[in-house]
Parts: structure tokens; sequence; C-alpha cells
């Protein structure tokens, strides 16, 4: 009767371990996860941390191409075959060089974002920690749409963040152009 007991003990053991293990496993590959693990970076100043869930090229290449779509203006029925061409060969031409003026600068973009986040005070990295505490994050497979709302202002900021099927961690790959510019506006007049 004892070994019954004892062998019932050590399975209900093996199971709550490993759904503990399940659960944290889980809970090690979500997005919000991820997102809390920038807000720790944030805090400790570890910016190599705080980029391991930021893919920069990605999110650069999102803004090229709404930056494009801003640029695309209907068709002017009144303009010439010459004004259409050159406004064609610009939005091409701008396509192919804003990915390459990346490639040279992405050590100065790094370095003034740097700057800014190495800059907040803790208020404001607080304030960060409580928004993705809070977070909407709608994951569809391997892509997840996530809202930060400005607990003050309630303001909101979109973004995406994809898995990276190297490491299996999630990185912010795009960021809403829209919201950018407006909190680049608020502060950086």
């Amino acid at each position: 009767m004892r070994r019954k007991a004892l062998i019932t003990v050590l399975m209900a053991l093996l199971l709550a371990a490993g759904l503990a293990g399940g659960l944290y496993w889980r809970w090690t590959t979500s997005p919000r996860y991820a997102l809390q693990q920038m807000a720790l970076a944030l805090k400790t100043r570890d910016m190599a941390e705080f980029y391991k869930y930021l893919n920069l090229k990605a999110i650069i290449n999102n803004f090229v191409e709404t930056a494009n779509a801003d640029l695309e203006a209907p068709e002017d029925p009144a303009a010439d075959d010459w004004t259409r061409l050159t406004r064609s060969l610009g939005r091409k031409y701008a396509r192919f060089l804003l990915p390459k003026l990346f490639d040279n600068f992405e050590s100065q973009i790094r370095s003034v974002m740097e700057t800014y986040l190495l800059n907040l005070d803790n208020s404001q990295i607080l304030a960060f920690a409580a928004a993705v505490t809070v977070a909407e994050i709608d994951t569809d497979g391997e892509e997840a749409r996530v809202t930060l709302t400005d607990p003050k202002s309630k303001d909101q900021f979109h973004f995406q963040m994809r898995r990276n099927p190297k490491s299996r961690t999630w990185q912010i790959v795009s960021v809403n152009y829209k919201d950018f510019k407006r909190i680049c506006q608020q502060h950086f007049r």
C-alpha cells in the first residue's frame, strides 16, 4: 500500500514538473516575454540585450515601403508623359537607394537610438514596462500585432513582431509609420 502511494506522489510530481516546464517554455517563447526583456534591458542599460529583440533592418525596410506609399500620388490626368516618367523613376530610385543608405548608416542610426534610450529616466522606463505589461498582443502563428497604450496620454503605438526562426525569440520587425512620426514630433521638437 505504501509503495502505491509513493508511486502516485512521484507521478503527480513528475506531471506537475512537466506542466510547469511546458508553461515556462511557452512563456519564454512569447511576444510579451520578449517585450518585457526589452524593458529589463532598458532598465539595466544593456543595449546588446535590447537589440536581440529589435530587427532594425526590417524596421527601416518597412519605413522605406511606407514612405514610398506616401510618395505614391494619384495619377494626375493633366500631367504629361515626361512628368509621369520622372515621378516613376524617382520612386524606383528611392526604393533602390534608401535600403543602401541604411546599410551605410546603420551604425549611426544605432548610435542615435542608443543615446536616446540611455538618456531615458527611470519613470519613462517604468512607463514603458507598464505599457508592455498591459499591451494588446494578437498572435497569428509566427507573427504578432502589438498595441502599446501610453498610460498617461492614452496614445497608442502599433507595431509587429515576428519570431526569429534561428533563435526562436520574438523581434520587432515593423513599426506603424504614422505612430512613429507622431512620437518623433512630440519628443524631438
